[in-house]
């Protein structure tokens, strides 16, 4: 790597994991903190039944989240995700309603939810579109367009619903996870996302095509997308055009509670987990204590402007210590 590099080195994924780990232990008492609350104060929100529905939540916004962490490690944003979600779930029930068959519905649902990820990738890295403001366009292109193509699908062909049965959605949700973690710590792919977002003017200088890093990442998202709309429709055995609606604001909040740095290059997918587990026991608690489900919206919200003030205050902190060594 030229001189440029080393004065300017490229984020460690190594590093990056470590720093998570020590986040992961607040993270997870927190969610203990508040599942331990809602169980003693809300009659049936320790029932098995309802631990399955919170752990299929966790799975949709964990799999939408663990794309979006892709996106963002790389300098991005992708709010298009939870549409993404409905479009390509409703052209695969479209199918499934037409030929009853499974299979090919299924592989359509994910060729079509890469397909609109390229989409916004081609609008970031080659039209020069604001990611915020791509796809934010595309979140409102593709929901309507989901909208017109579906008002309601069910129930869906027998089988199919197997996905969305007791545990097998979280189990979907750890192979995403598992994939995504080994390909950002054991892929030279992985390193290029870190760089991406932390210092792309180094790896442009190393030879690598930032454009191409950060549009893959956006396929990611997409495909990811797909996968959780597979993993939502099974649960629900049905498929509306306004599926999820606002999911995109729970992957958000996942990434950035699980210690992402909206900024790219800090951060990883195990944070993400965690933090989709959080949103889902928050979501779950509230309907179920029979509270006003708006107070999530705004504990949402909140989330993310603490936690992102939180980081834009480390990362001035970091830049100040560095320009006094």
């Amino acid at each position: 790597m030229s001189d440029a590099c080393s004065r300017h080195p490229v984020p460690d994924p190594c590093l990056a994991a470590r720093a998570l780990s020590a986040r992961g232990a607040p993270l997870f008492g927190l969610m203990l903190l508040l599942a331990g609350g809602f169980a003693l104060g809300t009659p049936g929100f320790a029932n098995p039944v309802n631990l399955a529905a919170i752990s299929r939540d966790a799975a949709v916004i964990g799999i939408l989240g663990t794309g979006l962490t892709l996106v963002v490690l790389a300098g991005g944003i992708d709010l298009s995700c939870a549409s993404v979600l409905a479009l390509s779930a409703s052209l695969m029930a479209v199918l499934m309603d037409r030929t009853g068959s499974i299979a090919l519905p299924v592989l359509a649902c994910l060729a079509t939810a890469a397909l609109l990820g390229t989409g916004n990738a081609l609008l970031v890295t080659r039209l020069g579109v604001p990611p915020i403001v791509a796809t934010l366009a595309t979140l409102s292109l593709y929901r309507v367009q989901a909208m017109k193509m579906v008002t309601l699908i069910s129930p869906l062909p027998p089988g199919f619903s197997r996905l969305g049965a007791g545990w097998a959605a979280f189990a979907v949700f750890a192979a995403v996870l598992t994939a995504a973690a080994l390909a950002l710590a054991r892929t030279p792919w992985g390193r290029h996302v870190y760089a991406a977002g932390g210092n792309p003017s180094a790896l442009r200088l190393s030879g690598v095509s930032v454009g191409a890093t950060v549009g893959w990442t956006y396929v990611a998202s997409g495909l990811c997308a797909g996968v959780a709309a597979l993993v939502a429709s099974a649960t629900l055995n049905s498929v509306q055009g306004n599926m999820f609606p606002g999911y995109e604001l729970d992957a958000v909040a996942a990434v950035v509670l699980g210690g992402t740095a909206i900024t790219g290059g800090r951060g990883g997918v195990a944070g993400t987990a965690l933090g989709a587990g959080i949103m889902a026991v928050l979501r779950n608690g509230l309907i179920v204590a029979g509270l006003d489900v708006y107070w999530y919206q705004a504990i949402i919200g909140m989330a993310i402007l603490l936690t992102g003030g939180l980081d834009v205050l480390i990362s001035r902190g970091r830049l100040l210590r560095e320009s006094i060594r």
